[in-house]
């Protein structure tokens, strides 16, 4: 906007017949104020080098303004208004501008020596300096929210950056509030369940202690309770190994942060300029023709008519959505300020034409809004070629391009920036949504794992000792009727049993290891598993087993706990061997038990695992990479065999 006005003072000046020296200065003033608008960057300088620029080019524009007075100066000062609009806040833009006019005013009058034609000037420059002063504000409102946007997806970026780098944590945090909640129910149904079973087996000590006949009794109520707690046992694992709870899926909307708008200007600031700009336009027209041609009845009323049928014509055209509807508006909006241009002979008028750019350049495509700069300059030069040719100069053309440049420049900067932050705002929506949808998949695998954790400990580890306490317990109830002592021991064992299951609901809850503290080497806790069994079992070790992982460890006692529960469970009394080798990188575990007999079977208490048992078993083996087969053996027992990477 302002290298136009400038050129065009220069075009201008060519006419007036100046001083070749006066014309050179003109032209070296406006040149050093093209070049300081084309190379400073104004925007990285700081607030107060960015004073000293705009004065200087106030400076400039009152020296170009003193060589060759035109109307087109007017303008260069409005693009410094505008540039401090950009540049400052309101505290400081509204001082600025204030001396900015009055240098323009001032040396406006000094030029004239005329107060009508000082008027008149300012008349003339009020409404387009208004349209494109609302104009900036506009593209400056849409630039902040764009601005906004960006930075806001600039940080959904970078937080998308940090879970994709931090997944570990996340599903880390989620499996501790999985635990937690679990804690809070499953293992605390399974203890209360232990509780009862303790209590029992005390009452069934008390008073085997004072009533040895009434033994019998108190052991087989504290084998139901037993059973009881298996029960719980079991349906835990299999709540823990049921579907995890489907996650919600993630909606994906436009728009996450604004409204969408459908104009770059809604709401109630719309509603202030369909009426303030039109009105602006109508004081100008009155102020213009009555000062040119004086007041009589016909020009009132011409005015007034034209007045109030282009605010009712605009305002209607503003509020409609129909293409159609808003076309028609615009042509009639254009034959009003033609009509009231011809009426009132009053050439300056058709500078109303800037209402009918403010609208098409709001709402029509690009393509349009050239059509239309192409027609309505047109049909003005026609018109006033016709009424006043004496008008019709290149500075009148010149202001009429300025101008067009001054209010459709920034409005259409509004709708590229509009587009621009409804682009973005929907790129932020997606990632958003994408945020939201890998969070919610790495909490599902997180609560996932955690249960299946879970579930394969309670089996291996609270099942293999409820297997003991119920063994001890079915041994107690053969021995009371025979021998009362004996039935006594094996109550105490079944005791201290029913306490290791307490510390082994804890560690489950906690996550522990089996003998992350405390057990000693691998071996070491093998051979407790051997002695607690009280079966007939050979125990092999291999290699150099110690140094190994520790989950390779733990694998390795969970296999050997769950083939000797499985072989108590469904082959008791029967021999097994146990082999572990740690050979060339892997390590081998084999079980292999014979074939138990009918009277053995029908004996055996009742399973404790559900059958998650092996599926536990085959998760923990394969997460290792390595693998696991189990079936019946050649003679006629049953064999398990893991091997695993070392």
């Amino acid at each position: 906007m302002a290298l136009l006005a400038l050129a065009a003072i220069i075009i201008a000046a060519l006419g007036l017949d100046l001083p070749p020296v006066r014309l050179g200065a003109l032209a070296g003033v406006c040149l050093a104020h093209g070049l300081a608008l084309a190379l400073v960057p104004a925007r990285r300088l700081p607030r107060w080098a960015q004073v000293i620029y705009l004065l200087a080019q106030v400076g400039m524009a009152s020296v170009a303004q003193m060589l060759a007075p035109a109307g087109l100066t007017g303008f260069v000062y409005l693009a410094v208004v505008l540039q401090a609009m950009v540049l400052f806040p309101l505290w400081l833009w509204i001082p600025f501008a204030l001396s900015i006019y009055a240098v323009w005013s001032g040396l406006l009058l000094m030029a004239t020596a005329s107060f009508v034609t000082w008027l008149q000037g300012n008349l003339a420059l009020a409404f387009p300096a208004t349209c494109a002063m609302i104009a900036v504000i506009l593209y400056l409102r849409q630039q902040r929210r764009s601005e906004q946007v960006q930075q806001m997806l600039q940080q959904v970026q970078q937080h998308y950056d940090q879970l994709t780098s931090s997944l570990r944590d996340v599903q880390q945090y989620t499996m501790l509030e999985e635990r937690h909640r679990l804690t809070q129910t499953i293992v605390q149904e399974v203890q209360v369940a232990l509780t009862r079973t303790e209590q029992h087996v005390n009452s069934a000590l008390n008073l085997a202690q004072a009533n040895l006949s009434r033994l019998e009794m108190m052991v087989g109520q504290t084998r139901a309770s037993a059973s009881q707690a298996v029960e719980r046992l079991r349906g835990a694992v299999a709540t823990l190994r049921g579907d995890v709870p489907a996650q919600q899926p993630v909606q994906v909307l436009p728009s996450m942060l604004f409204a969408n708008d459908e104009l770059v200007l809604n709401g109630r600031p719309a509603t202030v300029l369909t009426w303030t700009l039109p009105s602006v336009f109508v004081v100008m027209a009155a102020g213009l023709t009555l000062m040119r041609h004086g007041f009589s009845l016909g020009l009132g009323l011409t005015l007034l008519i034209g007045s109030l049928l282009l605010l009712f014509v605009y305002v209607v055209t503003h509020r409609t959505r129909h293409a159609l509807l808003f076309q028609i508006g615009l042509f009639v909006q254009v034959l009003v300020i033609l009509a009231l241009t011809t009426l009132t002979h009053t050439v300056p008028l058709l500078i109303g034409l800037l209402l009918v750019l403010w609208q098409l350049s709001l709402r029509l495509s690009l393509a349009q809004v050239l059509l239309y700069l192409i027609g309505l300059p047109t049909i003005a030069a026609l018109l006033v070629a016709r009424l006043d040719p004496v008008e019709l100069s290149s500075e009148a053309l010149m202001m009429g391009v300025v101008a067009t440049v001054a209010v459709g420049g920034p409005l259409l900067l509004a709708r590229s920036q509009l587009d621009r932050r409804k682009q973005t705002e929907l790129r932020l929506s997606l990632l958003n949504a994408e945020v939201e949808q890998q969070m919610a998949e790495v909490r599902a695998l997180a609560v996932a794992a955690e249960r299946a954790r879970m579930a394969r400990e309670v089996h291996d580890e609270l099942g293999s000792r409820l297997m003991l306490v119920s063994l001890q317990l079915q041994l107690a109830e053969e021995l009371a009727a025979e021998d009362a002592q004996a039935a006594l021991e094996q109550l105490q064992i079944s005791r201290e049993h029913l306490r290791n299951a307490w510390f082994s609901v804890r560690s489950v809850a906690d996550a522990e290891l089996p003998f992350a503290a405390g057990t000693g080497t691998l071996y070491m806790a093998l051979m407790e598993l051997v002695q607690c069994s009280h079966d007939a079992i050979a125990l092999v070790c291999e290699g150099e087993l110690d140094d190994l992982p520790l989950a390779v460890l733990t694998t390795i006692y969970r296999t050997v706990q769950e083939g000797l529960t499985n072989a108590r469970k469904h082959a008791p009394g029967t021999a097994v061997n146990v082999s572990i080798v740690s050979l060339n990188a892997y390590v081998t575990v084999t079980l292999i038990n014979a074939a138990a007999d009918a009277a053995a079977l029908s004996c055996s208490p009742r399973p404790t695992g559900g059958g998650f048992g092996l599926v536990g078993l085959r998760e923990r083996v394969e997460a290792l990479g390595g693998g696991l087969e189990a079936g019946p053996s050649a003679e006629g027992g049953w064999r398990v065999r893991v091997v695993l990477p070392a």
